[in-house]
């Protein structure tokens, strides 16, 4: 599990009048579910792609059990977020061609870290997310098929953090549903941190603690009480 503590982050953009992403302080402790949410350009998209090492900041302190991923190149952000992060996203970012297996693969293939252990550990996933096929083509499958493909990716070398952000807005309630219980699931089951972007209220309101954005500020910061019926 990883624990996140943000200090003093100012993120600009040039065009905008007004910072994308000011923070003061916050600290998000290790195996905590959180929910993200706010309209449109609140920000959602900016604290993700910082505490994810994506973005460069030039302005304030990310700390990941206590390294600053700020004052790291994008060399080692890269192969921080290899190690440490599981990334779930809205689009799916799965190639065409390649079975499931072969996409979940695909990372660690390229970071020549496929050992016999990850190919298990592979084959292994895609059972616990439900899908027996571990050789069918992306392509065949319905977008709920590929978002578990995605999550068994994200999980492959177990993170100390997942970061999903809109892991649910292309799928249908029945499909969002079953892709929610995943990802509380398996954070649980991998000792990860879990941090959720989404509109998906109902989702949201199955985590533990709330983080609202607007105009690039957290404007609410609530304890969730307990899970939507």
């Amino acid at each position: 599990m990883l624990a996140l503590e943000i200090e003093q982050l100012i993120m600009t953009f040039s065009g905008l009048s007004a910072p994308a992403l000011a923070i003061d302080h916050l600290s998000i402790d290790a195996g905590s579910r959180i929910a993200v949410t706010g309209a449109s350009g609140s920000g959602k998209s900016t604290f993700v792609n910082v505490v994810t090492g994506l973005e460069r900041v030039l302005e304030g302190r990310i700390r990941w059990n206590g390294e600053d991923i700020a004052a790291l190149s994008e060399t080692r952000r890269d192969r921080f977020r290899a190690a440490n992060i599981g990334l779930v996203m809205q689009e799916f970012h799965l190639f065409p061609g390649l079975s499931a297996v072969e996409n979940v693969l695909l990372p660690a293939r390229l970071a020549n870290a496929a050992t016999s252990a990850i190919i298990e550990r592979a084959h292994d996933l895609l059972k616990i997310v439900g899908l027996g096929r571990a050789g069918q083509r992306i392509e065949t499958m319905s977008r709920g098929e590929m978002q578990r493909v995605a999550i068994a990716r994200a999980l492959l070398r177990k993170p100390g953090v997942i970061v999903a952000d809109e892991p649910t807005a292309s799928l249908d309630a029945e499909s969002g549903d079953a892709v929610g219980d995943l990802l509380l699931d398996l954070a649980i089951a991998e000792g990860s941190t879990l941090i959720v972007v989404s509109h998906d209220l109902r989702l949201a309101s199955r985590l533990d603690r709330r983080l609202t954005f607007r105009s690039g500020r957290i404007v609410e910061d609530s304890t969730i009480k307990g899970p939507a019926a």
